[in-house]
């Protein structure tokens, strides 16, 4: 067990902020599990109570514990939610964001697919037939279509079990569903929304069969066809 000690006299929000991250990662606290009061910290650090306030709500503003009143501070679940505002802000604000955007999907997205045909059971990736006759219903419907489409993505991923895969690929859904959207505007008949579908069925087939250089080429293919959109 790691032991708290006192603070330095200077920065001493900042050491009670590196104390503390050693306290947690070394005691192995997880979701839901408590730090110690504010007067138990306050009396080990031999800080103030201010200080040792301004320490913990640096640490929720980061999203690593979370604060109601009247209780002790609690880990709170690892969460994709500071990336999916980076990406979200991203995409809004700058013009090159669609093409960099493509760019780190098809590097993810390929490490997702080798990944998922690797350690995905059958169940999870036979769960893809389910999905894109889903998809191949809703093609009229471009909303509907493109949430579909979010979920392929997240599917595949989840089928990795590589925790920060998920929450990678779960940051960037917003942004994902917005170039989906974007994308399928421009395919205004049926023949350009049959191919884009047929895009996802050729890489669900590649999967289940756990071809990996199949899937791979179908996602580039993928790809391809998503780097048009943008022009």
């Amino acid at each position: 067990m790691v032991m708290l000690t006192r603070l330095k006299p200077l920065t001493l929000v900042d050491q009670a902020n590196e104390q503390l991250y050693q306290y947690i990662d070394q005691n192995g606290l997880e979701e839901g599990d408590s730090l110690p009061s504010i007067a138990e910290l306050s009396e080990k650090f031999g800080a103030s109570r201010a200080v040792i306030r301004e320490s913990l709500k640096s640490l929720e503003a980061k999203g690593i514990i979370e604060i109601a009143n009247g209780k002790r501070a609690k880990i709170k679940p690892v969460t994709s939610e500071p990336l999916l505002d980076y990406f979200q802000r991203f995409m809004q604000v700058d013009q090159r964001a669609a093409w960099e955007f493509a760019e780190i999907r098809i590097a993810l997205e390929i490490q997702s697919v080798s990944l998922a045909i690797q350690r995905g059971s059958d169940a999870e990736l036979h769960g893809l037939y389910a999905l894109v006759r889903e998809m191949r219903e809703n093609m009229h419907n471009a909303e509907a279509f493109a949430d579909l489409d979010v979920r392929f993505h997240l599917l595949i991923a989840h089928a990795t079990h590589n925790t920060m895969m998920v929450h990678l690929l779960e940051s960037l859904r917003d942004a994902i569903r917005a170039s989906v959207r974007k994308g399928l505007h421009k395919r205004l008949n049926r023949e350009q929304m049959s191919a884009v579908q047929g895009f996802h069925e050729r890489l669900a087939e590649r999967l289940i069969k756990r071809d990996v250089d199949g899937a791979t080429e179908a996602m580039h293919a993928h790809f391809d066809e998503i780097a048009m959109s943008l022009e």
